[in-house]
């Protein structure tokens, strides 16, 4: 797969154009991504008893993160989910992936105020971050704030979807506070701030997936 690196702004019209004009809804993108991080988080940890988190956003890159648990899961894999309480704020298709969690009987969990104090001492082998996408603006909130510090304090591996929690995307600069990750799995393009200022810090290794954009998008760059 080509090696693309786009803005933030680029890879939305992107994908607003691949699902108006090619009919790949963004559903389908989100299946994949999910399918995607699964992957490459089995290449990682491949004893089925350690212990997996996965931290959940209301946009879609929450949604990335609950398919992927799905497939974990699914896998044998031990994994808990934690999500901001914020379920009338999930995007509709974040929403769909969230209930297809419950239905299954996965381990979700809502992060109330000062859940650290709770999880501190909790064993785990490896945290994924699936909380803040490339439309990060501003600051992020105390909540956010909360989880990323405890992330970032946990002695385990993170994997960050598509961009570390709390980086601009754009320019590589940390929004008050980010993920501190090992791998960032960019999903279908490259994202400018990885490369800059303290991108290249807080995204760890960096794999680009193919989620399904069409071929066109990566020829003649």
């Amino acid at each position: 797969m080509k090696k693309i690196v786009l803005s933030s702004e680029e890879i939305k019209k992107i994908e607003d154009e691949t699902e108006k004009k090619y009919g790949i809804i963004k559903l389908i993108l989100m299946e994949n991504a999910g399918r995607c991080v699964s992957e490459e988080t089995k290449k990682i940890i491949k004893n089925k008893k350690r212990k997996i988190e996965i931290f959940c956003g209301k946009g879609n890159n929450g949604g990335d993160g609950f398919v992927t648990a799905r497939y974990l899961f699914n896998g044998g894999f031990d994994v808990d989910v934690f999500y901001i309480p914020e379920e009338n704020k999930f995007s509709e298709i974040t929403k769909r992936n969230f209930v297809i969690l419950k239905n299954l009987g996965v381990k979700i969990f809502s992060v109330e105020n000062k859940f650290k104090s709770v999880l501190k001492y909790k064993k785990c082998d490896l945290i994924i971050d699936a909380i803040l996408g490339t439309g990060i603006s501003g600051m992020v909130n105390d909540q956010v704030r909360e989880i990323v510090e405890y992330i970032n304090e946990k002695v385990a591996y993170k994997i960050c979807v598509d961009v570390p929690s709390g980086l601009n995307a754009d320019t590589g600069d940390v929004c008050g506070v980010a993920v501190k990750g090992n791998l960032t799995v960019s999903l279908g393009f490259g994202k400018k701030g990885f490369y800059m200022n303290e991108g290249p810090a807080y995204c760890g290794k960096i794999k680009i997936v193919d989620i399904g954009f069409p071929k066109f998008y990566y020829e003649n760059k």
